[in-house]
């Protein structure tokens, strides 16, 4: 046996490796779906009396409040993952945020559909 077949540190399972994967590529997809549902309610009128600026419309204000909420939300998953790297929480981690990309992908479609408010 050789040194570098030795580990003093152990080694994750390959299938948390892959889970850990999937995570990650869940993350991207709500960041995309996020992205994509600021572009599609940019300067629209907003529902969401919480997003929306003093104009009643989805600005800066919105942008700032929904990057918030989406840092902590990565923030709190990363801080759960690094302290405990188990295949099972990545990949429940990865079907919530799948899940709320494909929500909020489908809100970006619709608002997509709304028209603008003219100037």
């Amino acid at each position: 046996m050789s040194a570098e077949e030795i580990s003093l540190t152990p080694q994750p399972a390959p299938r948390t490796i892959i889970n850990a994967r999937l995570w990650r590529t869940s993350v991207a997809a709500l960041s995309v779906a996020n992205v994509l549902d600021v572009h599609s309610s940019w300067n629209k009128h907003e529902l969401n009396s919480a997003l929306a600026g003093s104009s009643g419309n989805f600005g800066r204000e919105g942008i700032l409040i929904k990057a918030g909420f989406q840092g902590g939300l990565l923030a709190f998953e990363f801080l759960i993952t690094r302290g405990h790297p188990s295949g099972r929480l990545y990949r429940v981690l990865s079907f919530a945020n799948f899940g709320t990309a494909a929500a909020i992908g489908g809100v970006a479609a619709h608002n997509y559909t709304v028209a603008g408010v003219r100037q």
